[in-house]
């Protein structure tokens, strides 16, 4: 993902590191949206993608000095971003992935609408279900289109590792949106 020219971003990223908070405000603004948009894949909850990418830039800021030179930012920050929703998951294990909606009157919509809702609450909520270690690989994979090269960079993870538990939640979403019952026990987070 490319959101400034390599030159330009080069030069925020040094003008940020020399304590230029104006350059480091550009950058938050340049990838602002890209984190936000992962956090609430890996989360479900706008709140909590708000609060994720307000940790992800504090704690960019100060690891900035560690930065290396010459390398991409954004895989550098999206790396921060998946560890900090990670870790949030995990102190968190939310209780329902996107909140309490209220019912909607179902006399009135329209048939297919209704099936198209009920068919992204039952995904919604096979996501939520999912191990965060299985949500973290699935959401780099299928939301961003990284390679399994680059998720295993990103999580610090074996390529083979990144593919088994890609393949782990492909599975568990297809049984539960298909009302299976997994093969694999509630322990399973590989």
């Amino acid at each position: 993902m490319r959101l400034l020219e390599p030159v330009e971003e080069r030069a925020l990223v040094a003008r940020a590191k020399a304590g230029d908070m104006g350059a480091f405000e550009d950058l938050v603004r340049a990838f602002q949206r890209p984190i936000y948009l992962l956090g609430l894949r890996m989360t479900g909850a706008p709140q909590a993608a708000d609060d994720l990418a307000q940790e992800t830039f504090i704690k960019a800021y100060l690891a900035l000095s560690r930065f290396r030179e010459g390398r991409d930012f954004y895989p550098w920050i999206r790396k921060i971003a998946v560890h900090a929703a990670l870790n949030s998951l995990r102190k968190t294990r939310r209780e329902e992935p996107l909140g309490s909606r209220e019912a909607r009157d179902t006399e009135t919509q329209p048939q297919d609408e209704l099936l198209s809702r009920e068919a992204e609450q039952r995904y919604r909520s096979a996501f939520g279900a999912l191990p965060s270690e299985q949500k973290a690989v699935f959401v780099l994979r299928v939301h961003d289109n990284l390679s399994y090269r680059e998720i295993a960079r990103t999580l610090g993870l074996s390529k083979g590792t990144v593919m088994s538990r890609l393949s782990r939640a492909r599975h568990k979403l297809k049984d539960a949106l298909t009302g299976r019952r997994s093969a694999g026990g509630a322990h399973e987070t590989r």
